[in-house]
């Protein structure tokens, strides 16, 4: 990698966002991070992989949050989760130049290394046919399914950064990856990591 260490990849739901990180890792020869980091969050905090795949990408809420007699309340799971993966993302980084998948990691690498933030988006027909051929989500869930996943990430991001999921001025880059295809938006992203300065 040039001047740029880290690539973190945001993505809807059955853009192909996770493909596309692999294929950058692969063209700068470098590692890609994905759910492996949900399974070193789960080692490090002490909470279940059950646990940590449910909360993972729910969002902190105060009033769930049980309260203390002597003034400080019990850490929320949720924010347990985020605060290993916030640990791992920096060790990760920390490594040397890696392609990160999710997490929050363009807000929690602000200011510590180098970073190519991407937004991966497709329209909802490339993402429906997505979601029936390549995950086998049944055709009458996959509507349901689209906007559920989309939520969760959009508010477990707003709620842990303070940035907007999936607005442009969030990122260093947004890639529709149903009109450009998973080869070509991998491609410009590795490009722009080769020239960065």
């Amino acid at each position: 990698m040039a001047k740029i260490k880290v690539v973190t990849i945001s993505r809807r739901y059955c853009s192909g966002g996770s493909s596309i990180g692999k294929i950058v890792a692969e063209k700068l020869g470098v590692k890609c991070y994905d759910r492996e980091i949900v399974d070193m969050a789960a080692e490090r905090s002490g909470i279940s992989m059950d646990d940590v795949r449910k909360y993972e990408e729910s969002v902190l809420n105060p009033l769930k949050t049980p309260i203390s007699l002597f003034g400080t309340a019990p850490q929320d799971i949720t924010e347990r989760i985020f605060a290993a993966e916030t640990e791992v993302v920096h060790e990760l980084a920390g490594k040397g130049p890696c392609v990160i998948v999710g997490r929050c990691a363009d807000f929690i690498l602000k200011n510590k290394v180098k970073t190519l933030n991407v937004f991966i988006y497709s329209s909802n027909e490339k993402r429906m046919e997505t979601a029936m051929n390549v995950y086998n989500i049944p055709a009458d869930e996959i509507k349901s399914r689209l906007k559920k996943y989309d939520k969760k990430r959009g508010d477990y991001y707003n709620a842990n950064t303070n940035k907007r999921w999936g607005d442009m001025l969030s990122y260093d880059m947004c890639l529709d990856s149903g009109k450009l295809g998973y080869e070509l938006c991998a491609e410009i992203i590795a490009h722009a990591v080769e020239v960065s300065k």
